[in-house]
């Protein structure tokens, strides 16, 4: 298939409420799909009682996210920590967690959209210094413009380190507690790596992750590692290369992707022109291959 599409039209306004100490953010994307499905429904009479012989009738289905809404928070800043509360994104994945603008690769890459890019109602405390960087929440968990289904929370924490400018090493740890029965329990581990000296730019993570009650847990794993090289300050050749489990217990659920592309920087990321190919490649027999080519712009002001 061959489409024209607008990825992402993020619009966002930000500002002080008082100046260096009360601050907000809202971000809405009207690109986002909200396109209803439809679900079948079991017929049932004036008591509740399913009718005989058992009929189902198609109904709306409402999508997961019926709302434009990304980000919307107040933060209170001070010296060491910057206290947010609203609905922003969790800290899990460095591509998913960090701004898409700033992205190799027109899309993020598959590990990351299956446990990372996600947004969720919570409390943030995060706070960048020179050499260190902290991100500490707690979440409803049931992720972007959904209300709250339980009395359990997720607890995230990311610790970072810039040991010279242009290297982070950082580590996350991401849990469900309280309700830890609910279909929506999930626990994460993670690694990042990123260089990005000289022109030179290499970076990598690697994510396992729990999802589930006790008794029926998927657990998986996923990771990449990307290489590029800036020449004449424009133009960036890039590869990825990695591998995403969803259950590593069970045969033949691995899917490995090989990823090239460029990108042509006009004026750094706020400018840019962005082409991949990406070849996937699944380990189950009965699927088959499948490739990707992307070419995209980006302008962001």
């Amino acid at each position: 298939m061959t489409t024209f599409r607008i990825r992402r039209a993020e619009l966002g306004l930000k500002g002080d409420i008082i100046p260096k100490t009360f601050s907000y953010k809202v971000v809405i994307d009207p690109a986002k799909t909200l396109k209803f499905d439809t679900a079948n429904a079991a017929v049932v009479d004036s008591t509740g009682a399913a009718v005989a012989p058992a009929a189902q009738v198609a109904v709306p289905k409402p999508p997961a996210d019926t709302s434009i809404l990304n980000d919307v928070y107040l933060t209170y800043n001070s010296e060491y920590a910057d206290v947010s509360v609203g609905q922003f994104k969790i800290p899990v994945s460095y591509e998913g967690f960090n701004s898409s603008s700033k992205l190799l690769f027109p899309e993020r890459d598959i590990t990351s959209r299956q446990y990372g890019d996600r947004r969720d109602l919570g409390l943030r405390i995060d706070k960048k210094f020179d050499h260190f960087g902290y991100n500490a929440g707690i979440f409803n968990g049931q992720g972007l413009n959904q209300p709250d289904q339980n009395n359990g929370k997720d607890l995230a924490l990311r610790l970072e380190a810039y040991p010279i400018k242009g290297i982070t090493i950082a580590a996350v740890g991401y849990t469900s507690v309280g309700s830890r029965k609910s279909a929506t329990t999930k626990d994460r581990v993670e690694g990042d790596l990123r260089f990005d000296l000289s022109n030179a730019l290499l970076q990598a993570e690697y994510i396992r992750a729990w999802d589930g009650p006790k008794g029926a847990r998927l657990k998986g794993q996923g990771g990449y590692v990307a290489l590029g090289y800036t020449f004449f300050d424009h133009l960036q050749p890039v590869v990825r290369l990695g591998i995403l489990d969803t259950n590593i217990k069970a045969a033949k659920t691995e899917v490995k992707h090989y990823e090239f592309g460029a990108n042509y920087y006009v004026l750094g990321d706020q400018v840019k022109f962005q082409g991949s190919f990406s070849l996937f490649d699944p380990s189950a027999s009965a699927t088959p291959n499948h490739s990707e080519l992307i070419l995209a712009t980006q302008l962001s002001f």
